[in-house]
């Protein structure tokens, strides 16, 4: 998309996310930029404490080139803390303030963290880092400009870590060019925000979406907290008392809303929904019950810089499934058979992304990002990268993409990638198991883990001692939330887990494993 035809006002010259965060913030000081919970900040001095705080991140040595651990969780001090990585220079890497100690370790280790900031030190503790406070510390007011050199468009911006196969989380490295395209593109799509509520949490890239699409537009962004994005009547509450415009979320974060407060809905400009597949049928009740709010499907992953495809939800959908449209300016998406190539109409393939939108490839993993990325093997292209997503969809008779679902074993729990054979790893290095299988279980209230576990001969270890167990290795959201018991994993002719059986089955599969 031609940035002239983009209505972001000053942030459409922006290049780098420095310019982008800071382009309003000139034109309207005292607007309030951010609010969560009971803190509110205008743009001046969001900015003035991110300023601080990145003078006291150069002083201990933050750099273009450099990664920064940042400590976040849903505050103002965790914006703060971002902003100020990326006006220090530095790329942040973004961490759960609760993450257990031995993922954090392997973040920052994978990395390279010398420095840690943001709003929990035990993470810097954990990751044998230097703490840089949030107030910048001895250097906080020191004058030298609030200048972090002139930074290439094409330096890295932020990496964010998701799921690993192999039992290791893999950093995705996003440039400035590709977040801040991603960021300029969403006012080509969805009316310029006024009130802003993000439920995504600042350590996956659907909160870069919120981030900087309201700072670029100058709009006021909400963050709820744990209570109100669970609770329906509080975030309902949120959304009037904040008169909030936007609201972008999960799908079956969206539904439990919608249900219980349809009021609430219909006074919304506008919903994105993205990281779980839409249902239809949700759909069709957002059209029935809030007619007059934009109802918008995204689809992309991390690889992708946040978003790849977008559908606007009209009356004109079909059924059975709510499609995730064509590819944005910047990106490519179709759908390719084993051989790569394109799949005909209706013809499930894998989808396949490229662009020069696309992040630029996982941090220190070579070998991955060549497994990952490959040159695009069509002449009109030559010299583009293509990014093999593992989502399966075919393209409907309208040219739109349609999602299928997956063709290996990841799977998203509330927004998060997770891959199953990272849970698995864990579950196997318990000396009480001699093997399980983790299977998603779809339910109303969105995706839920369960773990098939084969204990060893005589044991009776319980759920809790195993849930405690993962508890010390993987993050909140990568744990079991169901727990069955068998002797032996069933198998497929070829000998192999019938992992198909398993999900049918997951809620009745065995036993139940006991406390």
């Amino acid at each position: 998309m031609d940035s002239s035809t983009i209505d972001a006002g000053p942030a459409v010259r922006a290049t780098t996310l420095h310019e982008l965060i800071t382009a309003q913030a000139v034109a309207s000081p005292d607007a309030v930029a951010v609010t969560a919970g009971a803190e509110s900040v205008t743009y001046a001095q969001l900015l003035g404490r991110a300023h601080r705080l990145a003078r006291g991140l150069r002083a201990a040595g933050a750099a273009p080139d450099g990664y920064v651990g940042v400590a976040v969780d849903r505050s103002v001090d965790a914006v703060v803390a971002v902003l100020g990585t990326l006006l220090s220079g530095a790329a942040y890497v973004p961490v759960a303030a609760d993450l257990p100690t031995d993922r954090i370790r392997m973040i920052a280790a994978d990395a390279g963290l010398r420095i840690v900031t943001g709003v929990a030190e035990q993470v810097a503790v954990a990751a044998s880092t230097v703490f840089v406070p949030l107030d910048g510390g001895a250097h906080g007011d020191h004058d030298d400009g609030d200048e972090p050199g002139l930074l290439h468009p094409d330096r890295a911006a932020y990496a964010i870590f998701t799921s690993g196969s192999t039992g290791h989380p893999k950093g995705v490295v996003v440039s400035h060019r590709s977040a801040v395209g991603s960021t300029l593109t969403r006012f080509g799509v969805y009316p310029r925000p006024s009130v802003y509520a993000m439920l995504a949490p600042l350590t996956i890239d659907a909160a870069v979406a919120g981030l900087y699409f309201t700072l670029a537009a100058g709009g006021h962004l909400v963050i709820p907290d744990e209570e109100e994005i669970r609770d329906p009547q509080l975030l309902a509450d949120l959304l009037v008392d904040k008169r909030v415009s936007h609201l972008d979320g999960l799908p079956s974060q969206y539904a439990a809303l919608l249900r219980f407060h349809p009021e609430a809905a219909a006074g919304l400009r506008c919903v994105i929904l993205g990281g779980e597949a839409l249902p239809y049928p949700l759909a069709r009740q957002h059209l029935a019950e809030a007619s007059d709010t934009e109802l918008h499907n995204e689809y992309g992953p991390t690889e992708g810089t946040v978003w790849a495809t977008h559908h606007r939800c009209t009356e004109d959908d079909a059924g059975p499934h709510t499609p995730i449209g064509p590819g944005i300016p910047g990106l490519r998406a179709e759908v390719l058979t084993d051989t790569l190539r394109p799949a005909a109409p209706g013809e499930v393939g894998e989808i396949w992304l490229s662009g020069p939108g696309l992040a630029r490839g996982y941090l220190n993993r070579s070998a991955l990002t060549a497994e990952r990325f490959v040159a695009h093997p069509a002449p009109r292209v030559l010299g583009e990268r293509m990014y093999r997503t593992g989502d399966l969809g075919h393209v409907d008779e309208s040219g739109e993409l349609v999602y299928h679902g997956r063709g290996d074993h990841l799977v998203k729990v509330r927004g998060y990638r997770v891959e199953l054979g990272e849970v698995e790893a864990c579950l196997r290095a318990h000396p009480e198991l001699l093997d399980a299988v983790v299977v998603p279980h779809t339910s109303v209230t969105g995706v839920r883990l369960v773990a098939v576990t084969v204990p060893t001969p005589g044991s009776r270890v319980g759920a809790r001692a195993l849930s405690a167990f993962a508890a010390g290795r993987l993050p909140v959201y990568m744990l079991p939330s169901l727990w069955r018991r068998v002797e032996a994993l069933p198998v497929t002719a070829n000998g192999k887990v019938d992992r198909l059986l398993l999900q049918s089955a997951a809620t009745t599969v065995g036993e139940p494993l006991s406390i």
